[in-house]
């Protein structure tokens, strides 16, 4: 039996380091949970501001949800986490956040941006539920945040609902903002 010099068990060790070093973030994962709280937008009118009422449920879904790594340049560093979401009732829950999406396999890093692609939107107004058109279709939000190896990480957005074009062109517009804590 050959005994290793200490050269080679030093050298041994800085491959194991090295090959660690390199694995770690391909094998690194964390969660991600995106979670919405709804309010509806308050329209300022010269009689004073304008109510909205009727509306008891709006239904959201994305086709895209993407972030970002916060050290890539331009448009590379987009990580498609979804290309489709259930739908959700941002109504309906508007006493705790309701989650858009939860997904265990995120590469741990930092990331800085986050992408949500409108995609089926249904509200039911005064009884009846219609389809509306989402503006913006896209949203791009600035959220830094890390993802770490074995833990969750909550990103937190609120919907702000503008029903003021519900009527005329059955439309509803969004201003989508990060609830940082």
């Amino acid at each position: 039996m050959q005994i290793l010099s200490p050269r080679q068990i030093l050298s041994a060790i800085f491959l194991i380091i090295v090959i660690v070093v390199i694995l770690y973030p391909a094998t690194a994962i964390g969660t991600l949970r995106i979670n919405s709280q709804y309010k509806q937008a308050v329209i300022h009118t010269d009689e004073g501001p304008l109510d909205i009422t009727g509306v008891t449920n709006l239904e959201v879904s994305f086709s895209d949800v993407k972030i970002h790594l916060a050290n890539a340049k331009n448009d590379s560093g987009w990580l498609p986490i979804s290309y489709k979401t259930n739908s959700l009732d941002l109504i309906g829950n508007t006493e705790k956040p309701n989650t858009i999406l939860l997904t265990p396999t995120i590469p741990v890093g930092e990331y800085d941006m986050i992408v949500l692609t409108f995609s089926d939107t249904f509200t039911t107004f005064n009884g009846t539920t219609i389809r509306v058109e989402s503006e913006p279709q896209l949203v791009v939000l600035y959220y830094p945040f890390t993802v770490k190896s074995g833990s969750e990480t909550e990103l937190k957005l609120e919907f702000i609902a503008d029903y003021r074009a519900l009527n005329a062109r059955a439309k509803v517009f969004f201003e989508v903002n990060p609830i940082l804590d």
